[in-house]
């Protein structure tokens, strides 16, 4: 194990993290996978992360990467040869991206658990309702159900949308080369896919599943397993790169000031998963922001966040 291994904490059924593991086919990555707990407590990823809990995370060495905006915004940094932006796709491929990441997302998701809801133990209904801050009617059973047609109807309509956008008769979304646009639209229907079949309308589109197998094939790249202790081993034997300030930091945080290296700073999402990491300001660009944390058992780590869905507060 290498300080440039690239570590990824997941779990298999994560949308999110199948986002992140077609970036790693779509690459030709290899990386280590670390399978964390699909509801809390995360104990090991949270001694990590400094309190962020979702899935999935990204570790390299002592840096940790969370959100895939971040994540996959780091790989496409440091592998730029197989890009998540062939010529011309980008920016077109960020803004289809965030239509997928929120819209889309949250149309499958909803769907899922109205459908199956009945399906899940009463501890995850419980650890979503508090992850979630009450969103989809608090994951109750019930009431969720009561959502379903509306939930199918725009779901429906989303993959009409689709399936037009396919009729251009490319492999891909934005081309015949794969992009950020296909790996962000095809984790919420791998999710909807793998949890409700063909029956909720993707039977319908025979465009749309064709073009989903050409992004299953697109693989997950060389993965090995590894124990989250292992991953915290890695932590503990290695530096964070990210230590001096970046060119970048005349940039004003979410009070208007700019910010200042060493400054106690809090990043929280704005969606769900409520839960702020706290550290010392390292550096930050247009759409990132780097904490650094010293922790008793691991040392020194950096965590690096996107800033379009987080909310930034001096401390």
């Amino acid at each position: 194990m290498t300080a440039t291994d690239l570590v990824l904490h997941h779990y298999p059924r994560s949308p999110f993290a199948e986002k992140v593991r077609v970036a790693f086919g779509l690459k030709g990555l290899s990386w280590r996978s670390v399978i964390q707990p699909r509801m809390a407590p995360k104990p090991e990823l949270v001694a990590l992360t400094g309190g962020y809990r979702r899935i999935p995370v990204l570790q390299i060495g002592a840096d940790v990467y969370c959100d895939t905006l971040r994540i996959l915004a780091e790989l496409e940094q440091r592998f730029p040869e197989l890009t998540l932006y062939p010529a011309g796709t980008r920016g077109q491929a960020d803004i289809i991206a965030a239509w997928a990441d929120r819209a889309l997302f949250a149309n499958a998701l909803g769907l899922v658990f109205g459908l199956n809801g009945d399906r899940f133990p009463p501890e995850l209904h419980a650890d979503r309702a508090s992850f979630t801050s009450g969103k989809f009617d608090g994951w109750d059973s019930v009431k969720m159900r009561e959502q379903i047609p509306a939930l199918r109807n725009r779901f429906r309509i989303h993959l009409a949308w689709l399936s037009d956008w396919l009729a251009h008769g490319d492999a891909f979304l934005l081309g015949n080369a794969p992009s950020l646009a296909d790996i962000a639209v095809y984790h919420p229907l791998w999710y909807a896919r793998r949890n409700l079949g063909e029956s909720e309308g993707l039977a319908e589109h025979p465009r749309v599943l064709a073009w989903m197998d050409r992004v299953a094939a697109l693989g997950h790249g060389m993965v090995e397993e590894l124990s989250p202790e292992q991953a915290l081993d890695i932590a503990r034997l290695c530096q964070p790169m990210a230590t001096s300030a970046s060119p970048h930091n005349d940039i004003a945080d979410d009070q208007g000031l700019p910010f200042k290296e060493g400054v106690m700073v809090s990043v929280m999402p704005t969606d769900w998963g409520f839960d702020p990491v706290i550290g010392a300001f390292v550096s930050a660009g247009h759409d990132s922001i780097a904490l650094r944390r010293e922790d008793p058992d691991l040392g020194a780590t950096v965590v690096h966040f996107p800033r379009a869905g987080f909310a930034i507060a001096r401390l």
